[in-house]
């Protein structure tokens, strides 16, 4: 090693660089110490140095002095100091490729790197040790200074007894370098020297007395051989993927097979919550170096997106891992909501959201255990029951910053899976109202004493589905005027004369609807009406119940204010049973089974059976029945009753 030296030779010699200075200072990248320093290393590596030391000197208020770095290369001959120190660019290194001993392969290559010693400190001096011309061992010192960066001054050798190495002294620091003295300096220098340091393990950096061992850093570390259809397997290149614990900022770095870094580029993947750096080591950079910003463009370009396809694979592996751990701690702390595992498909959708969203927001769940417990439980409530919810919820509970916010977002939009969960659980609550329904038309304790208006009624008016997916609801227990006003509406159509005129049955009463349902259909501007008439089950379908509707039908067949070409209306009365002399005209082969008459104007009516409308029912849903494996039982049923229909429930009890 070099020692530190006070120099006292008064000859010196001027060389200059020929660029502005505020050139020379953009070059020098003031702004970014920590670059330097890793420059300064890749030097010493350059001129196969096999010690390198970084050091400090800080005062007494912990402030940086000085910054030194001290190698045991070859350093550099006085003969070569001039060309070194006043061209700019033109390496001999970007001839050469590897070193002249050693053969490492070479980093610097744009004769430009001296001028980042300046993001050290304005002072900055050179002591080299290096074999002469005449075969001795000479020793130079070379200083410059921010002020004039185009200069440097470079002493008459000394002819010493000594190791050859160089030693950098850089004093007066800027703000910036008090950089160099945090924390995470010396991990983030290792980050940059991992691939090198790996290859060579003959070479030691110290970094303020302390071993750059990557190995002692890094939290996980994977090789990937990457095929290439250009090369042989012998030189196929690896994709190391080094995680870190602490951000380091992440680069691809571009490698010799040695592991000395040629260039860097973004990663351009997504990984929340790792910190890592990739190393792309192959020695087919070596002789694209010169092109190798342009690499995206260039015939490389394919093996730069499968290493980040490689990338994108290793952490999404490392995400389920690490997903799976957090699951199996919460399990083992008594704090993860779910017992068990999932019996049904819809529970395995709703539990696979609950953890890819709980473990999203690991990092922002309370210390406490009792607390996390408690919100574990909230989170999973909100999945079960309204996951379009969730993400208001928990950006409230837990202000997340941006990255897992966009996360988040990702994860509830990806094949959204809150669509999912509130699919199949429709189809899950869909089966049990059918169950229901069951018990309430057709097991004769329960529907002799169902109500119609107060019960089923109530119940089937939130439940509208039954008659159809499309239709929606436009009207419940209302008049016929009513039905008029809805009507209009939907065509988008004012009465005449302001106001329309009163929709009475046949017989001058006031018809009071059910139900009015109403769909477009899809394309075109044609519109359906279905009016239902509910009956108590143990009310059998008659021609009083038939007149009834009917005269509904008249009165909005025979009312011009109903008219239009392209809506058609169909008229259904709805129980259990209908008698004989119903049952002939629903089964007349000249019409659909059910439909008991067919007027002009697009009107049809209808007499229906419970056992019909749930069977076509269950044909809708038979699909989803067998995915789901979803066969509700009567506790499922009635519990789905009082859970969405409490205050229309009838009275049924568990055994029933």
């Amino acid at each position: 090693m070099i020692p530190h030296v006070i120099w006292d030779s008064d000859i010196v010699r001027t060389v200059h660089i020929e660029a502005k200075p505020d050139h020379l200072l953009r070059l020098a990248r003031l702004r970014d110490p920590v670059g330097a320093v890793a420059e300064m290393i890749w030097n010493a590596l350059d001129a196969e140095a096999h010690n390198i030391s970084v050091e400090l000197e800080l005062n007494d208020l912990n402030c940086i002095e000085s910054v030194s770095i001290t190698d045991d290369g070859h350093g550099m001959a006085h003969a070569s100091c001039p060309s070194y120190f006043s061209g700019l660019g033109g390496s001999w290194k970007t001839s050469a490729k590897v070193s002249p001993e050693l053969k490492r392969g070479l980093h610097g290559r744009s004769g430009q790197g001296r001028l980042r010693a300046f993001a050290l400190g304005e002072q900055v001096r050179w002591v080299t040790v290096a074999q002469a011309i005449d075969g001795g061992i000479e020793r130079t010192a070379i200083s410059g200074a921010l002020d004039h960066p185009a200069d440097f001054d470079i002493s008459e050798p000394e002819h010493v007894e000594a190791p050859s190495g160089t030693r950098i002294e850089a004093s007066a620091p800027a703000d910036f370098v008090t950089r160099l003295a945090q924390d995470d300096t010396a991990q983030q220098l290792a980050s940059t020297f991992a691939p090198f340091l790996a290859a060579n393990p003959d070479v030691s950096i110290t970094y303020q007395g302390k071993l750059l061992d990557p190995a002692t850093v890094w939290t996980a570390k994977a090789e990937y051989p990457m095929p290439w259809p250009e090369v042989g397997p012998e030189t196929r290149p690896v994709l190391r993927i080094v995680e870190w614990p602490k951000d380091v900022g992440r680069v691809l770095a571009l490698c010799d097979a040695g592991g000395v870094v040629l260039d860097e580029i973004s990663p351009g993947i997504q990984a929340p919550g790792y910190h890592f750096t990739a190393y792309l080591l192959w020695d087919g950079f070596v002789e694209r170096r010169g092109d190798l910003p342009m690499a995206e463009m260039d015939e490389i370009g394919g093996l730069l997106e499968a290493a980040r396809e490689q990338l994108r694979a290793h952490f999404r592996e490392r995400d389920r891992e690490r997903r799976a751990r957090l699951i199996q701690e919460w399990k083992r702390e008594e704090v993860y909501p779910y017992d068990g595992e999932p019996i049904e498909p819809t529970q395995a959708v709703e539990r696979h959201m609950f953890d890819e969203v709980a473990t999203t927001i690991a990092r922002r769940l309370p210390a406490s255990q009792q607390s996390r417990k408690t919100t574990l439980r909230l989170l999973k409530e909100i999945i079960s029951h309204d996951p379009s919810g969730l993400y208001p919820v928990l950006d409230e509970l837990f202000r997340l910053p941006q990255s897992e916010q966009e996360e988040l977002k990702r994860l509830l939009q990806r094949t959204s899976l809150s669509d999912v969960v509130r699919a199949t659980g429709q189809v899950a609550d869909r089966l049990d109202f059918i169950a229901a329904l069951k018990k309430l038309v057709f097991e004769p304790d329960i529907s002799r004493t169902v109500k119609e208006r107060r019960e089923l009624h109530k119940i089937l008016e939130r439940e509208t589905w039954v008659f159809g997916d499309t239709y929606t609801l436009m009207v419940s227990d209302q008049s016929l005027n009513v039905v008029l006003e809805r009507h209009l509406k939907a065509l988008g159509r004012e009465p005449e004369n302001g106001a329309s005129t009163p929709v009475l049955r046949e017989d001058g009463r006031q018809g009071i609807v059910d139900l009015m349902l109403g769909r477009a259909h899809r394309g075109s501007s044609g519109r359906e009406h279905l009016v239902v008439e509910l009956k108590a089950p143990k009310v059998k379908i008659g021609l009083d119940e038939v007149g009834q509707i009917k005269s509904y039908a008249q009165a909005v067949a025979n009312d011009p204010q109903f008219y239009d070409a392209n809506v058609s209306w169909d008229f259904w009365v709805v129980s259990t049973q209908m008698d004989d002399i119903v049952r002939r005209d629903a089964t007349a082969p000249n019409r659909p089974p059910g439909c008991i008459a067919e007027w002009d104007g697009g009107v049809r009516i209808w007499a229906r059976t419970w056992s019909e409308i749930i069977d076509d029912c269950e044909r809708r849903l038979h699909f989803y029945r067998e995915r789901l494996n979803h066969d509700p039982a009567t506790e499922h049923a009635l519990e789905y009753l009082r859970r969405v229909h409490g205050e229309a429930m009838p009275h049924v009890s568990e055994s029933a």
